[in-house]
């Protein structure tokens, strides 16, 4: 067993058969430390695995919405508190013991299991340290945390949660990867979810990882009935629930999505990536104190971290605020070095026509937005948004039907690998398109064309879903 699982276990046994609470194990066995819900169930289901492995005579009843505590694996009859209290427990610490003294006195089979534990210790510190670095949400960070992984799996090859953290982390990797190398990376993630897959059927991170490979292969309304699915198997999945948030946010549920990032924000509470979400969903549904406040926390907390810069960005330059916006470009001792040639000259042209709305001003805009649109997933975004909100509404569509539809003179290039903000293939998903800046987009007579055309008018259709923003 790992150190940890063997915790939960000793924990349970030293309650004499009383109920612990989750936060009861969080405390004695993870010290307080702030771990997902996911940590507490996989070690339950661990020590149920090795009590029918071994047949040792005792199992872990669930209590509903209250824990778990230590059982007989078949009662018999009616006891009382005390006796159930002594029939589940003391025959466990007896076994408990009994295995120690058995390693003690085992020598050789004393130091193999010495070893074993080291091992499992190392595993267990590889497996956090690759979660931290992986709720970062950078391509750096993902890079770091499968290699991370990798170490576990090669020290642990047949524990299906490390393999699953694994694929997660390799199918991260594969979404920033250039052309060349992506493949590979594809392939190894997806061998390794399979991997994952055959030693435990339910493995989350494993599953998540094969939706979000085929995530566009596959229709939004099947990629979104594979994330529920999952989230009905474990419900605290934060890879599952933060695709969810992207992909109800492309569709324009933005409620639905505050709610599903709001659930992994308390699973992941310092995590960039849900906090910036967290400050751009107030923005959307007009919050901008409290927009301004999560997303300044962040920039404290995150300063290198390319979205939360490009969040904080976003907020002032369509909240009436582009001179900040504008300082925030120029000031090259905070900005995330990863941007496209040109990008920030068109921000700055940008900015200028937000703040003085002179005809010169947007006509430069206009101009930079759609020479630049054609480059990037990143940039079009960035034009549909700016062009939108200077009511240059035909040259947004312009640039939203050669990035979206592939047709017309501004068609985009492709956007693998690169610069994170240019050519996140993220962009490619419409979540920019149910922000404050996109309401004359909105409201023009093409739109709704365009969502036909995008497969939004299907989606809504098959799902018996109204966007927020038609709703009354």
């Amino acid at each position: 067993m790992e150190p940890r699982v063997m915790q939960v276990l000793i924990a349970l046994v030293d309650a004499g058969g009383a109920v612990l609470t989750r936060d009861d194990l969080l405390r004695i066995c993870w010290n307080g430390t702030l771990v997902g819900e996911d940590s507490v169930n996989r070690a339950i289901a661990q020590v149920r695995r090795v009590a029918g492995a071994t047949q040792a005579g005792f199992g872990v009843e669930t209590i509903p919405r209250i824990g778990y505590r230590l059982t007989d694996a078949a009662p018999t009859g009616p006891v009382t508190a005390q006796a159930e209290r002594t029939s589940s427990a003391s025959p466990t610490r007896r076994w408990v013991a009994g295995g120690g003294l058995a390693v003690a006195a085992g020598g050789g089979l004393g130091a193999w299991v010495w070893t074993r534990q080291r091992t499992d210790a190392r595993v267990t510190q590889l497996v956090d340290q690759g979660r931290q670095a992986l709720r970062y949400g950078t391509p750096q960070r993902s890079a770091q945390a499968a290699g991370l992984f990798r170490e576990a799996a090669e020290m642990a090859p047949r524990d299906p949660a490390v393999l699953g953290w694994l694929a997660l982390a390799l199918r991260n990797v594969a979404e920033y990867a250039p052309p060349q190398t992506a493949p590979a990376v594809v392939a190894e993630s997806e061998q390794t979810a399979k991997h994952a897959l055959a030693r435990d059927p339910r493995e989350p991170n494993a599953l998540s990882a094969l939706v979000l490979l085929g995530r566009d292969l596959d229709d939004v309304s099947t990629t979104e009935t594979k994330l529920r699915d999952i989230l009905a198997l474990a419900p605290d999945n934060v890879a599952a629930i933060s695709a969810l948030v992207l992909l109800l946010q492309s569709v324009g549920l933005c409620r639905e999505s505050w709610v599903w990032n709001e659930r992994a924000i308390t699973l992941e509470p310092l995590s960039p990536s849900h906090q910036f979400r967290r400050a751009l969903k107030h923005w959307i549904f007009g919050r901008v104190r409290e927009a301004d406040q999560v997303i300044d926390r962040a920039r404290q907390l995150w300063s290198d971290h390319a979205m939360v810069w490009h969040a904080r960005l976003l907020i002032l330059a369509f909240s009436d605020r582009p001179r900040a916006a504008l300082a925030m470009v120029d000031d090259d001792a905070t900005r995330p070095p990863r941007f496209a040639p040109g990008a920030l000259d068109v921000w700055r042209t940008s900015l200028r026509a937000l703040e003085t709305r002179a005809p010169r001003d947007i006509e430069q805009a206009r101009v930079a937005n759609l020479s630049a649109a054609p480059r990037n997933p990143g940039a079009a975004a960035d034009a549909i948004m700016v062009l939108s909100a200077l009511e240059e509404v035909d040259a947004a569509f312009a640039v939203a039907e050669g990035f979206l539809l592939q047709r017309g003179p501004l068609v985009s290039a492709p956007g693998t690998g690169g610069p994170l903000l240019a050519n996140d293939r993220g962009w490619r998903k419409t979540q920019w398109l149910y922000t404050p800046a996109t309401a004359p987009f909105r409201a023009d007579p093409r739109y709704p064309a365009l969502c036909e055309g995008i497969g939004l008018t299907d989606y809504w259709r098959t799902r018996n879903v109204t966007p927020d923003t038609l709703r009354a």
